[in-house]
């Protein structure tokens, strides 16, 4: 990949070079140069394994559910769209279509057409249990 100034730089799973030679170096130190390549091949081999299990997964899947393609497109618009949604992008919407919509909106100096709503009242004293006694002998 090209990076933005123009120079050739390696972006492998958003790992830049200079990062990939120090993960390099500090496994070189900790592993041993003994065990590297071993641990490597070892760690290829479990991606391996686990890209072909997703994949068998995927085609598995797919034949359970037989599915046409037209409604598997569907579904993937669908989970696309789902997955652009964003809250932020949710709430302003709301609260733009409701001030949009509400009488008065927009206009400066326009006061609500109900008065707010004043305190809750405090629940009745009767109502409320009494404290507990004080036993100065059981302490």
């Amino acid at each position: 990949m090209e990076a933005q100034d123009g120079r050739d730089d390696v972006d492998i799973l958003g790992i830049g070079g200079w990062e990939l030679v120090v993960i390099i170096v500090v496994a070189l130190l900790l592993v041993g140069p003994d065990r590297l390549p071993k641990m490597i091949a070892e760690g290829v081999k479990w991606v391996r394994v686990l890209r072909d299990q997703a994949a068998n997964a995927r085609r598995e899947l797919a034949a359970v559910a037989d599915l046409d393609p037209a409604i598997t497109d569907e579904l993937r618009r669908s989970v696309n769209d789902i997955a652009e949604l964003h809250p932020k992008r949710i709430v302003s919407s709301f609260i733009d279509d409701a001030t949009s919509s509400s009488p008065g909106a927009g206009r400066p100096g326009t006061t609500p057409t109900r008065p707010p709503a004043s305190d809750p009242p405090s629940a009745p004293r009767d109502l409320a249990p009494p404290p507990p006694s004080f036993d100065a002998d059981a302490t």
